[in-house]
């Protein structure tokens, strides 16, 4: 759901590995390595604002606004 309040969901059809969350300043503040098609992030030591999400996918990069809540 967005907005996140605590946890991020995120599923795709092939297997994600990796998990880039930036602040609006371009600061990564949370970087995760996975190999799973669903994956939860904690966000809930993150502050209230808006966050983009990379995430990879078979060497490619989808970018997702989210609103942390």
């Amino acid at each position: 759901p967005n907005p996140v309040k605590d946890v991020l969901n995120l599923s795709y059809t092939e297997n994600i590995s990796q998990v880039s969350v930036f602040n609006l300043l371009g600061q990564q503040v949370l970087d995760r390595k996975l190999d799973n098609s669903e994956v939860k992030i904690d966000m809930s030591n993150l502050a209230q604002g808006t966050y983009l999400v990379k995430v990879t996918v078979e060497n490619q990069v989808k970018t997702l606004k989210v609103v942390k809540q």
